[in-house]
């Protein structure tokens, strides 16, 4: 990861139960300006045109908002393609992307009906990711927590012991940054590493 020290950092998902204690985190390691805006009232995953001036001037955007159910496509998958492609555009240099993914990329969804909406936008974003991963003009780390208690539901850490977990394997230069008392999130690095990305065509189709 290097030092954060002067980085310019843009977190969407700030107020969350992993986004928030993240900031504090990046800003005790030294970032010079860690901001984020409140979905609903600033932005929405319809229009992310609130985010540009703000992407326009960061070192790294940390992609960590979401849904379990509604609109989930939009809010797990499309928006954050959408966000990615801004940054990219409007960036001067090479952009750093994390962006926080699931465990159930791979693991069933057990027949949950909510978990079939989630699992559906987290393994269609998937493909993006591994895309990005071996994008030479990008740096992108792909974050992939164990669940974690949350607004969206109950898990047997904080999101803060997330947030700390995923800064040690950044910490160590890592690109793919498995967060779990699992195991899944070891188990999908092969699928990460190896199985199908985004193509062209998809990616045209999530920028509409």
């Amino acid at each position: 990861m290097g030092s954060m020290t002067g980085k310019r950092v843009v977190v969407t998902g700030g107020q969350g139960a992993f986004g928030a204690p993240l900031m504090d985190l990046l800003r005790e390691r030294g970032a010079a300006d860690v901001v984020t805006l409140a979905h609903g009232r600033e932005w929405t995953v319809d229009d992310l045109s609130a985010f540009d001036p703000l992407l326009a001037d960061a070192d790294l955007l940390v992609l960590a908002h979401g849904a379990k159910v509604e609109r989930a496509m939009a809010a797990n998958c499309t928006s954050f393609v959408r966000l990615i492609e801004r940054f990219r555009g409007l960036s001067t240099g090479t952009p750093e992307v994390w962006a926080v993914g699931s465990e159930i990329e791979c693991h069933p969804h057990w027949g949950n009906p909510d978990l079939v909406v989630y699992k559906a936008s987290k393994m269609a974003y998937a493909r993006f990711a591994r895309r990005y991963a071996r994008d030479p003009g990008l740096t992108y780390r792909h974050i992939v927590p164990s669940a974690f208690t949350s607004r969206m539901g109950p898990g047997l850490i904080s999101g803060r012991s997330a947030a700390r977990i995923a800064l040690f394997w950044i910490g160590l230069g890592c690109r793919y940054v498995p967060v779990t008392y699992t195991g899944i999130a070891l188990l999908n690095w092969f699928r990460h590493r190896f199985g199908p990305r985004a193509t062209d065509q998809e990616l045209a189709a999530a920028l509409g």
